[in-house]
């Protein structure tokens, strides 16, 4: 009768254990129980160790079904917070993987675009010693006509410090004069 009303509450092992203690109780105190009802009678003695264990079993059946539940609440609190988890993590792995995308992208317009820096490098570079070759050239042609034109500067100034001593000794030497009238 005890197991009956804790039939929902008590795992299957500790039914069929509450089962056998009852049946063993049963067969036990039926015959005899009605035979002897004296309190002094060893059998009134095995009789109530009887109800005493039969009443622990119940204590110890109500303990275990209270810890079954109790872990049975923690499975379930455990796999609801399993399932929140899994489905976070399957949010963040799904962010994750856009942004591994959008970075692959980025890395391939990246990398067009350092091909076309590159080749854009080459070509100044490609200019440059162009524009250096020309640059050298031309500095060539000015050094040999800033020579041409120094040498020319230094003849016509040796040339006034001859004719300005010249005219120093003989001044109407270079005098111009008009002989067709003469």
């Amino acid at each position: 009768r005890v197991c009956l009303r804790l039939r929902f509450l008590v795992p299957p092992r500790m039914k069929m254990a509450c089962a056998k203690a009852l049946a063993l109780l049963s067969a036990a105190t039926v015959p005899w129980a009605a035979a002897v009802q004296d309190s002094t009678n060893p059998l009134n003695k095995v009789i109530q160790l009887m109800d005493d264990l039969s009443a622990k079993v119940v204590k110890d059946g109500e303990v275990a079904a209270k810890a079954f539940h109790d872990y049975t609440e923690w499975c379930d609190d455990a796999s609801h917070n399993a399932k929140f988890a899994i489905e976070d993590a399957t949010k963040q792995k799904a962010k994750l993987e856009a942004k591994i995308g959008e970075l692959g992208s980025d890395i391939e317009v990246a990398t067009d675009r350092i091909e076309k820096l590159a080749a854009s490098t080459q070509s100044a570079d490609a200019d440059l010693k162009n524009a250096t070759r020309i640059r050298e050239k031309e500095a060539a042609d000015f050094a040999a006509s800033e020579k041409e034109l120094m040498e020319t500067v230094d003849t016509l100034t040796r040339a006034i410090g001859i004719l300005e001593k010249e005219m120093a000794k003989n001044p109407a030497a270079f005098a111009q004069l008009d002989t067709s009238n003469l």
